[in-house]
């Protein structure tokens, strides 16, 4: 797991192995965090306006990328993520439990 998450409304900030911080700033207030050894995953609130949907981030610690939630569960609204054996599993709006990988945030 990445060493210290820090969050503050809609703002992360993610200590680095090598002793560099990260921050990221979100569209919506973040709602919950799970750490995974390489990977943050990050549940924004969902927004009428900014974000109706796909709203589940990955914060790396590999080349500074962000990644969004597979866009195959465009349409759901992510009401829970938690770990389990390695990987993201999300809870979405229409009843479905979907499991993710956690590196790239695409649908497994």
């Amino acid at each position: 797991m990445l060493a210290k998450v820090q969050v503050q409304e809609r703002t992360i900030r993610v200590a680095l192995p090598e002793g560099t911080e990260r921050t990221v700033t979100f569209p919506t207030a973040i709602a919950q965090v799970v750490g995974f050894r390489e990977v943050v995953a990050v549940r924004c609130e969902p927004d009428a306006y900014t974000m109706r949907d796909r709203n589940v981030f990955g914060v790396t610690d590999v080349s500074g990328e962000v990644w969004r939630v597979d866009a195959r569960i465009a349409g759901s609204v992510c009401t829970e993520i938690a770990a389990q054996a390695e990987r993201l599993v999300a809870s979405l709006s229409d009843g479905r439990v979907v499991a993710l990988d956690p590196m790239t945030g695409k649908l497994l």
